[in-house]
């Protein structure tokens, strides 16, 4: 064997034994340390004075010197594990009294003994801090919910949520530390990867996941100006783009601000609309279709199986309320207004799913709110708007819309099917991740949208005319005085 072939044998051994040994100290490093700090004692306690102070001193270069080559393994290791010890311990020495203040106690008359919700089991889960109590008999969910931001401020939490079980008679709270969201990320154009027709991956939890939101359910996401409104649209195309190409879904796009937002990825979509009159044949259209695949699907199954020859519909509306309440065409807007509520009330089963975008979300802007199965909400202006997009009792839960800080677009709250609200950041999309995104996954087929033209000699039909106001209505009594005075 040449010296090559046995220096190179010789480092491979060197380096076998040096990663067991290292990976051995990793995963009993703090037995290590205590070893070693006994024996740094007993040979210090044998040279005796001056090196006696040590003792003392040693740890704490050693903690010193590790906060500052190595600062995220000390703020982990060392700064974490004790603040959560400390808020820990903290809390279950004070739960009564936090109790009692925040007004979940019951005092009672007989002898004036304080009742408090007994503390079954208090927990970190990652960097959450997670209690079960026991509810008092006549408590209610709905009382911790209420006295939620009262306990979120007693621990000086970021969040509090109230996590109710499934039978709503009894609750979890979770306080949650730090920010999660705070850092912002951008997506890459999607990979060729596996098409997946459940999920979309739009962006990360509150508890460090990925967020996926379901597919085929209709959702309404709603933001003011400036919010994020884009990041989840353009994450909700960039997920899909995959299906796209492969003719599994085709998306139907409305954008009534010209195609400034849609244009970029105008190849993606089998069908575009950028004026009312398109959108509204579109919807229209789209009616008549799910209504005869439904008549298809009658007897044999009762959820569509995506093709490319019957694929997903997937509507992506920009500024829903310029479609169903900001039309000047008062016609129009009514024929909008049926289609697209046609369209929320039986396209699930056949595969018809409209995603529509908002700044206002009142209820004389947009009716049919409660037709959307799923809904979210980024920043927004009040908490009247908070609760119109999620409920009042998502707001009392803590989906606090209206406290996200302009400083972080994309940043929401997420109500799925099942009740469950979860605080999400969507991933943000460049205009240049858009444009490679539609010239790489374009869809195999577009539909144009052919508006009705009268016929040589024959009057367009003229626009309905705008209702003349209304006389201002006389009091009776008003007019009967001004008889008896004549």
């Amino acid at each position: 064997m040449s010296a090559l072939a046995w220096s190179r044998r010789g480092a491979e051994e060197v380096w076998w034994w040096l990663s067991r040994t290292a990976g051995y100290g990793w995963r009993h490093k703090r037995l290590l340390l205590v070893g070693g700090w006994a024996v740094l004692s007993s040979w210090l306690l044998d040279l005796g004075w001056p090196w006696l102070p040590l003792l003392v001193v040693s740890p704490v270069l050693v903690l010193l010197v590790w906060e500052r080559w190595w600062p995220v393994a000390f703020q982990v290791q060392v700064t974490d594990r004790l603040f959560r010890s400390r808020t820990r311990r903290w809390l279950r020495r004070r739960w009564a009294s936090v109790m009692e203040a925040c007004g979940l106690a019951r005092r009672l008359p007989s002898n004036q003994s304080v009742q408090v919700p007994a503390l079954v089991g208090l927990a970190w889960e990652g960097s959450q801090l997670v209690a079960s109590p026991r509810l008092l008999t006549g408590q209610t969910v709905e009382d911790f919910e209420g006295a939620a931001e009262r306990l979120r401020v007693a621990l000086e939490a970021n969040r509090l949520r109230v996590i109710a079980d499934p039978a709503a008679t009894g609750c979890r709270l979770v306080w949650s530390f730090g920010d999660p969201l705070a850092a912002a990320f951008a997506w890459p154009v999607p990979e060729d990867q596996a098409i997946n027709l459940e999920w979309l991956t739009l962006g990360r939890t509150e508890d460090g996941q990925t967020w996926r939101l379901p597919l085929r359910v209709s959702t309404l996401v709603a933001g003011s100006t400036g919010a994020g409104k884009g990041s989840v649209l353009w994450g909700t195309v960039l997920s899909l783009a995959p299906a796209v190409r492969a003719g599994l879904v085709q998306l139907h796009g409305v954008d009534l601000k010209g195609g400034m937002e849609l244009g970029l990825g105008k190849p993606l979509f089998t069908r575009y609309a950028t004026d009312a009159g398109e959108a509204v044949i579109m919807l229209e259209e789209a009616v008549t279709a799910c209504e005869e695949r439904a008549k298809r699907l009658a007897g044999n199954s009762r959820l569509h199986a995506p093709t490319t020859d019957e694929p997903l519909i997937i509507f992506v509306i920009d500024e829903l309320a310029s479609l169903v309440a900001y039309l000047p065409d008062r016609d129009l807007l009514k024929r909008a207004e049926a289609a697209l509520s046609r369209l929320l009330s039986i396209g699930r089963a056949p595969g018809f799913y409209v995603y529509a975008f908002l700044q206002d979300p009142r209820k004389e802007t947009v009716r049919m709110r409660h037709l959307f199965t799923q809904s979210m909400g980024l920043r927004l202006r009040d908490r009247e708007e908070s609760a119109m997009v999620l409920g009042d009792g998502a707001v009392a839960s803590g989906a606090a819309c209206h406290k996200i800080h302009r400083s972080m677009p994309g940043v929401g709250y997420a109500v799925g099917e099942d009740g469950l609200i979860v605080k999400v950041r969507a991933g943000f999309v460049a205009d240049d991740t858009i444009r490679a995104t539609a010239a790489r996954f374009p869809t195999p087929v577009q539909v144009p949208i052919v508006q009705a033209v009268p016929d040589e000699g024959e009057e367009a039909p003229a626009p309905a005319a705008a209702r003349a106001p209304r006389k201002p209505r006389t009091s009776r009594r008003r007019t009967e005085n001004v008889g008896a005075d004549s």
